[in-house]
């Protein structure tokens, strides 16, 4: 039996396993981590490397690219906040040295930095956002990639394992619609209202490095109306080097090469597991299959389907889960 659930449920699901976790892709013969508890919550282990997804991607041929991969796997972790840009600590000490020459500073932000979940982490005030809207155009140009039924039968024939999961996904979208939909978009949403949104220079089109130029361009032209330091983050080393010859002043984040062992809160594992649902399509954890997208998800970009094949561990669940809705629904606040 299928159960559709909220992000947050995910915790009444990770509350009923015991001990040590696995968290697998179906499709792929290793494990990519297991939680473990601990007195903080959860301790993130057993952590997969780039080389086990090489081999297991490169089965599927023309349509490796949408396989899941080790950088799936890293901005998982970095977007729940369980792993940090390696100099995270040195924008601290920008920021507190902007802090000190009392100007306001304003941070454009790349459209990488959205799929890296940086908005939700940085606490920043969002009105402290400057966005290109050629970031929001890149973003929506992403979110119409579908599976076709001969795609789906052509990963199913190259599938090892668990191959008939994939059936969910025909017509629904592929890895690079997903982390779009899913987490860029979903970070542009959260703070649009609040960050200033600045015009580009020139329309937008399909070459990612014409995109990348008109962005910089765009920033360095809304400088003279921001009345602020403006300040370009971006991830990426290419962007890095347009600013530096625009003249345009950035910081460049430096994304972690691997992911060691380390605590993580409760919160922080639900939001794992729901991002590496949205970027691997669908996850195993112990016994229970988690669908990131699944027919008849629509517009629900919150939800997830559960599909559990212990079938005590279903039943727990489920009364577990409709107790909550009911505590839920009586709208007692403490």
């Amino acid at each position: 039996m299928a159960t559709e659930i909220t992000i947050p449920e995910l915790q009444v699901l990770l509350n009923l396993m015991k001990g040590q976790v696995a968290i697998k892709y179906p499709l792929y013969d290793f494990d990519i981590a297991t939680l473990r508890e601990s007195p903080a919550g959860f301790v993130l282990a057993g952590m997969c490397t780039r080389d086990d997804f090489e081999e297991e991607s490169g089965r599927f041929g023309e349509l490796a690219y949408d396989m899941p991969s080790y950088n799936d796997v890293l901005q998982s972790v970095l977007s729940a906040g369980i792993l940090s840009y390696r100099n995270a600590d040195d924008f601290e000490s920008l920021k507190t040295a902007y802090r000190k020459m009392n100007r306001e500073v304003m941070f454009s932000l790349d459209t990488n930095m959205l799929y890296d979940g940086f908005c939700s982490a940085a606490q920043i005030n969002p009105y402290l956002f400057v966005l290109v809207d050629l970031v929001r155009q890149e973003i929506e140009s992403a979110l119409n990639t579908k599976y076709s039924p001969q795609a789906i039968s052509l990963l199913k024939r190259s599938a090892m394992y668990e191959g008939g999961l994939l059936d969910e996904l025909v017509n629904q979208k592929m890895k690079r619609s997903r982390l779009a939909a899913y987490g860029a978009l979903a970070e542009f949403q959260k703070i649009r209202d609040q960050a200033r949104i600045v015009p580009g220079v020139g329309p937008g089109s399909t070459d990612t490095e014409r995109n990348d130029l008109l962005i910089v361009q765009s920033v360095k032209a809304a400088e003279k109306d921001v009345y602020s330091l403006l300040v370009h983050l971006t991830a990426d080393i290419n962007v890095a080097d347009l600013c530096m010859a625009e003249g345009v002043s950035y910081f460049l984040f430096e994304k972690p090469h691997a992911i060691d062992a380390r605590d993580c809160t409760p919160a922080q594992a639900v939001d794992l597991v729901f991002r590496l649902a949205v970027a691997f399509g669908v996850v195993k954890v112990g016994p229970a299959f988690i669908y990131g997208e699944y027919r008849g998800k629509g517009s629900k970009r919150e939800s997830l389907k559960v599909v559990i094949r212990n079938p005590e561990m279903e039943g727990e669940f489920v009364r577990e889960l409709e107790l909550c809705r009911k505590l839920a629904g009586l709208g007692i606040e403490r």
